[in-house]
């Protein structure tokens, strides 16, 4: 009895570990799905900063440059930056409905909001060194 109790848990500890080696993608492929994520919420963010901050295109592009140098490891940059982009302006529909109904709320929100995407967008473009 003891051997058969012996036998499942070391089936099970195996089972475990090659369901999480499978599981668990290649480094170099996380590295990737992080920086299209990456890249994608940083056009989701210009299209706000840039739509309710009042931060010029021009600014908007040279972040976008600078990002691009960071986020080296994206697949397809520009085509993350427009999918998010693209959320954004999802994003935008909402956010006009709420400058209509609740006038306030959008004032407080959008102040919050460009504060917090100003502080965000200066930690985004620094160069973080290899691991």
């Amino acid at each position: 009895m003891r051997q058969r109790q012996y036998c499942y848990r070391m089936l099970l500890a195996v089972t475990s570990v090659l369901l999480l080696s499978v599981a668990w993608p290649p480094s170099g492929v996380a590295d990737e799905e992080t920086a299209n994520d990456n890249a994608q919420t940083a056009g989701q963010r210009a299209y706000f900063a840039q739509t309710y901050c009042g931060i010029s295109p021009a600014r908007v592009g040279a972040y976008k440059e600078r990002l691009r140098k960071v986020l080296h490891d994206a697949s397809n940059f520009d085509l993350q930056w427009q999918t998010g982009w693209r959320r954004g302006e999802k994003d935008g529909i909402q956010m006009d409905a709420l400058r209509l109904n609740d006038p306030q709320e959008f004032a407080s929100r959008v102040k919050a909001d460009c504060e917090r995407l100003k502080w965000m967008a200066q930690n985004a473009v620094r160069v973080r060194p290899q691991k």
